[in-house]
């Protein structure tokens, strides 16, 4: 696999790190997942309620949400680096000052801003791909980035546990502003500016973001698929009570379970890319929708009958991801595919979508006790939703191929 989006490669202009733009994105989702084992000590030592830390994951999703639809248009305005390095700064800023937070508030607000910073690098990674690559070689280069990407939350809870149980919460955010740091570093100094500036390209964002937004079909795929694929952060967020106050697990073990939970995602995504060779998107979604579903009923049984563990927990949301993994994909694809002219702001809008139904979920798994119940019944809520709108819409796009469907099957 080579280490650079090469001209030779795949018809770029100049040659941009890979590596660098999965960095760049693997920074704003890492925030999320990273802290999660955090939450319970980090809302003693404030002396705050859970809940307000919880609320934290679902301001940090709404700062993610927000800031795709503002990077996007100023990236074209201004240009993809000026935009980069200013996000990328505000990301390490925002990390130091949250890590000297003296109240549950002003930390949340800290990260709200981190959030708005890291947002940057989500969205212009992926516009830095198809500004360096011609059609054919920009499926390879997305295929790869998203790949980097899933690796970040299966290993983020693993390294937030082991810092918090060794170093305290600030640990966590001071490797983030050390993230952040090189990442802007390695942006001044590799790379190169892709994007053309043009005054009058905001205003054609927009006008794509208002048809996108009256077209019922790309709301369907769009809510569905934040249904889908960021609904589960209702899970998320409970989970630190969950593991730690219910089974009386230590941030260290809660982390290891967090991360096998999302490596699911990872699992779900690569055979995805696998089964999309013959099998059409709106099958790959019913499946990976149906299966989600599935690991949600089992996790309510388990819970009803008494019989949850950690194990048997990790185990059913280990599944319920893998679904997730399984229809993200498809989702996106039959999204962006209702208006095909539109594919950058329908890319962006959806991410946007996300990350909001996320934000709601996060916020929704505050009430109740530990959030467990809650938790399940959005898990199972979001599926049905999904399904609900899903129904009958997939039917009208004879075929539609995944993302990564023949390309990167060829650059694997």
């Amino acid at each position: 696999m080579p280490a650079e989006i090469s001209e030779t490669r795949i018809g770029t202009r100049r040659g941009v790190p890979i590596w660098l733009l999965g960095s760049m994105t693997l920074s704003g989702t890492l925030g999320i997942h990273i802290f999660t084992p955090a939450l319970v000590v980090a809302a003693q030592a404030f002396g705050a309620r859970n809940a307000e830390l919880q609320l934290g994951i679902s301001l940090y999703v709404w700062g993610l949400a927000f800031g795709q639809l503002v990077h996007g248009p100023l990236s074209d305005r201004f240009g993809r680096r000026p935009v980069l390095i200013g996000g990328s700064a505000v990301f390490t800023l925002a990390s130091l000052i949250a890590a000297t937070a003296f109240s549950a508030s002003f930390f949340n607000v800290c990260r709200f801003a981190q959030a708005l910073g890291g947002s940057a690098g989500m969205v212009i990674a992926r516009t830095i791909v198809r500004d360096v690559s011609t059609e054919q070689g920009s499926t390879g280069g997305l295929a790869r980035l998203n790949l980097m990407i899933l690796v970040g939350p299966g290993l983020g809870p693993m390294i937030g546990g082991f810092l918090v149980t060794h170093g305290g919460w600030q640990s966590i955010l001071i490797l983030l502003a050390l993230s952040g740091a090189l990442n802007t570093a390695a942006i001044v100094s590799l790379l190169p500016e892709t994007g053309t500036p043009r005054a009058a390209t905001t205003r054609g964002v927009l006008g794509n973001y208002a048809r996108l937004v009256t077209s019922g079909h790309f709301a369907a795929y769009a809510i569905g698929g934040g249904c889908v694929t960021t609904g589960w952060y209702a899970f998320l967020s409970a989970a630190p009570l969950i593991y730690q106050q219910r089974f009386g697990l230590t941030p260290d073990a809660s982390g290891v379970h967090l991360g096998v939970v999302l490596a699911g995602a990872w699992v779900g995504s690569f055979t995805a890319s696998r089964l999309s060779h013959y099998w059409a998107a709106p099958r790959m979604l019913a499946l990976g929708c149906r299966l989600s579903l599935g690991a949600a009923f089992g996790l309510l049984a388990a819970f009803l009958s008494g019989l949850a563990s950690p194990i048997l927990v990790t185990g059913l949301m280990f599944l319920f991801t893998c679904g997730v993994g399984l229809a993200g994909p498809a989702a996106l694809a039959l999204a962006t595919s209702v208006d095909p002219a539109a594919f950058g702001s329908a890319s962006g809008l959806y991410g946007a979508i996300q990350m909001a139904v996320g934000a709601l979920a996060a916020a929704g798994a505050s009430f109740g006790g530990d959030g467990t119940m809650t938790a399940i019944a959005i898990l199972i809520g979001c599926e049905i939703a999904a399904l609900c709108l899903f129904a009958g819409r997939a039917r009208r796009i004879a075929k539609v191929p995944l993302p990564c469907s023949r390309h990167a099957h060829e650059d694997a």
